[in-house]
């Protein structure tokens, strides 16, 4: 799953226990999008959201559980936090890590042998803060892609510029026209949360090993994926330079190498090696089977040749 779909787009597909899809009309890959009815109203907030449809249905559960999402947002933002070992400000680059973890954490549930069995729907809780935390990923992977001087060094960014940003360049719509739910001032609090983790009063603390019964290895595991799509992205846009965004600054292969550096300095010893490594694909297949180590599962021999070209086309 890690190198053929990615984090989210593993994630996206499952169901919740209120039966809908995670990712919703979002849902990647196309293949795995199931229409779900949902009641639509007209959007009221200002900004390019504004008289377009948003997902009521969906805002209800994700609202309903609103206060759980920011005790999962805060748990993994203090293990991340705790690990790292520092006292500066989060960074934009520290966010990133933060949404993709997140992610992990119900990839990690449904991918790792070793886990508690459990339901084949993802609890609300969860499905709920997979929504919020969803845009910090989609904004991030956006700079990135378009070589945003914002994102080129891991500096803290308020969370007014993110959601700025976000509005300015459509993050807030779907492939099909409708728009990202919830209040402006709901998805500003969330974002300022993620800078902070103190403007709220979280009213119940979740820890993480109510979640997955070993953190420590969630925590790796989410690591070792985000620095392999990282590894594939840098690779990606460097294949396609003539496309590839430019400004006076860094370019996306750049932005997508130096956040895979900052990753791979989280992860614990033994750090990847791929010094020496011939090719991308010997590359790919190195961290793959590092997470497949993780997970208690069989190392693979080779990464099927249609899932290199799709991952990289």
């Amino acid at each position: 799953m890690e190198f053929h779909y990615g984090l989210w787009h593993g994630v996206s597909a499952l169901y919740s226990v209120s039966g809908r899809q995670l990712g919703e009309e979002n849902t990647r890959p196309f293949a795995l999008n199931h229409h779900v009815p949902a009641e639509t109203i007209a959007c009221k907030y200002e900004g390019s959201r504004r008289g377009r449809l948003i997902n009521m249905s969906a805002l209800r559960t994700a609202m309903q559980n609103f206060d759980a999402a920011l005790a999962i947002t805060k748990a993994v933002q203090s293990y991340h936090v705790d690990h790292k070992g520092s006292a500066d400000p989060l960074g934009i680059w520290d966010l990133y890590i933060m949404a993709r973890a997140s992610i992990a954490l119900i990839a990690y549930r449904m991918r790792f042998n070793r886990q508690a069995k459990v339901a084949n729907r993802v609890s609300d809780d969860l499905t709920s803060q997979f929504q919020f935390i969803s845009g910090v990923f989609m904004i991030c992977r956006h700079m990135m892609e378009n070589a945003e001087r914002l994102i080129e060094e891991n500096q803290p960014v308020l969370a007014q510029v993110l959601y700025d940003y976000a509005d300015e360049n459509g993050i807030f719509i779907s492939f099909n026209g409708m728009a990202c739910a919830g209040s402006t001032k709901k998805i500003l609090e969330f974002l300022e949360f993620c800078n902070d983790g103190s403007p709220q009063n979280i009213p119940k603390a979740i820890a993480l090993d109510d979640i997955v019964s070993e953190p420590d290895n969630w925590y790796q595991y989410a690591l070792a994926s985000i620095e392999l799509d990282c590894f594939i992205e840098q690779e990606r846009v460097s294949r396609l330079a003539s496309k590839e965004a430019q400004t006076n600054g860094m370019s996306a292969a750049q932005i997508y190498g130096s956040v895979g550096d900052y990753v791979r300095s989280l992860v614990r010893s033994p750090v990847l090696a791929d010094d020496g490594l011939s090719s991308f694909e010997a590359g790919a297949l190195l961290r793959q089977n590092r997470i497949l180590d993780l997970l208690g599962r069989k190392r693979i021999r080779k990464l099927p040749s249609n899932h290199i070209a799709a991952r990289l086309g």
